[in-house]
């Protein structure tokens, strides 16, 4: 699922940024941990020769014990193990709670005989400052990243403010009203400059297809009219003759018909290409219920010794803001389509209200495949004389009006329903 672009940032910002700092605290937690450990191991060796120095000097005025900060004790005292590490033990003293030290032992000699010397140092005091650097490095890692992502933020809402605005100007785009585009030329950012000119040169192209397209369109729709208007004027006047036999004069029908077929066909693929390229900007207010009733009673009167029964449910007052001849052209090929493809005796049933509009219709089951059936020139049937282009009209000005449009078939009935779109 996309995603705005800042969203995104943000989201690989903390997806990435609280790995790296996070590695950075612990980096920074084991390398300030290793230094205090380090400087409590020098000052236990400092105390140790400040007190050898003391006892060696003066070993009558240095007591050998005091609780909490040294010992000394000649070699033949219980055996204390040596060793060049600060280890960790409890003291307990009287009326106070157990007390965790760091200790360092070391064998000295004076005037030949072996001493032991122990110096304390409470390591309390270090876990107390060890657990506030932790502290302090989890505060600060984040408070920085919640500058990093507020600061990022506000960067890159500067930064793609040139963006965004040309995306402002790009919406109201509309190459049927040609409308005016208002790119900068200069936005600050090099890519934008460049984005800017890609997409005022892109415009200009389709500007310029557009108009050739609909010069095209219109040329084609006057052009290909008249030679079909000759020949349709010509079999006329060949029919009317004297000089025709049966079998000329049910040739020169079939041509008629095929001149119809082609006239109507050229007709429906130009109005196509007008529905795509959106050449039908003009919109009103159109009473849809009227113009249904008035086409089925239509449809109902012209085909009534085919179609036996055609029954209607239009609920009044149903508007849509289309183009009229647009909707009179899905509502007329529609109807058509019912009653063309329908069986004798068949029936007719129209719905309409407020979400769609429905055509229901006996009639055989479709050859080939319903989901194909809005293509250009696809017929329900074979045999079928029709040009194959009227559901395709239906289709194509449906998706111009965003209705929705549902084709189904069960045990002999044929329905098609639009949906119009919210609000229409």
């Amino acid at each position: 699922m996309s995603q705005p672009l800042q969203q995104k940032n943000t989201r690989i910002l903390l997806r990435w940024l609280p790995l790296v700092m996070l590695a950075g605290s612990v980096f920074l937690y084991f390398l300030m941990r290793g230094h205090i450990l380090h400087m409590q191991e020098e000052q236990l060796h400092l105390k140790q020769e400040n007190i050898w120095r003391a006892f060696t000097t003066n070993p009558g005025g240095v007591a050998p014990h005091i609780r909490g900060e040294y010992d000394i004790f000649p070699e033949t005292a219980p055996v204390i193990p040596v060793s060049d590490r600060p280890r960790d033990t409890v003291l307990r003293f009287p009326g106070c709670p157990s007390e965790a030290f760091n200790l360092l032992t070391s064998r000295l000699t004076y005037e030949g005989r072996s001493y032991l010397v122990t110096t304390y140092i409470s390591s309390t005091e270090v876990t107390h400052l060890i657990i506030k650097i932790a502290l302090a490095d989890a505060l600060i890692f984040l408070l920085l990243l919640g500058a990093v992502v507020i600061v990022n933020r506000k960067i890159s809402r500067s930064l793609w403010a040139p963006f965004y605005t040309t995306m402002d100007n790009i919406r109201g785009f509309d190459v049927r009203r040609h409308t005016s585009v208002n790119l900068l030329a200069s936005t600050g950012v090099e890519e934008f400059d460049r984005l800017n000119q890609t997409l005022r040169l892109l415009i200009d192209d389709v500007y310029q297809a557009y108009r050739n397209q609909k010069q095209f369109t219109e040329n084609a729709a006057h052009e290909l009219q008249t030679p079909l208007a000759i020949i349709r004027s010509k079999v006329e006047l060949m029919i009317e003759g004297s000089a025709l036999n049966e079998d000329t004069a049910q040739l020169l029908g079939e041509i008629n018909e095929a001149n119809e077929r082609l006239s109507q066909m050229s007709r429906n693929l130009l109005l196509l290409t007008r529905i795509e390229n959106r050449q039908y900007p003009e919109v009103e207010t159109v009473d849809l219920s009227r113009l249904v009733l008035k086409q089925t009673m239509f449809f109902r009167d012209y085909y009534a010794d085919e179609v036996a029964d055609t029954k209607t449910e239009i609920k009044p007052d149903v508007q849509l803001i289309t183009n009229l001849s647009l909707v009179e052209i899905l509502v007329n090929n529609l109807l058509r389509n019912a009653y063309t493809h329908n069986i004798p005796g068949g029936y007719v049933r129209v719905w309409l209200d407020h979400a769609g509009f429905s055509v229901e219709n006996s009639g055989p089951p479709l050859e080939g495949d319903p989901t194909r059936l809005f293509d250009r020139f696809r017929k329900g049937r074979e045999d079928s004389r029709t040009t194959g282009l009227g559901l395709a009209l239906v289709h194509q000005i449906c998706q111009l009006y965003q209705f929705g449009i549902r084709y189904g078939y069960q045990e002999g009935i044929h329905h098609l329903s639009v949906t119009f779109r919210s609000g229409g």
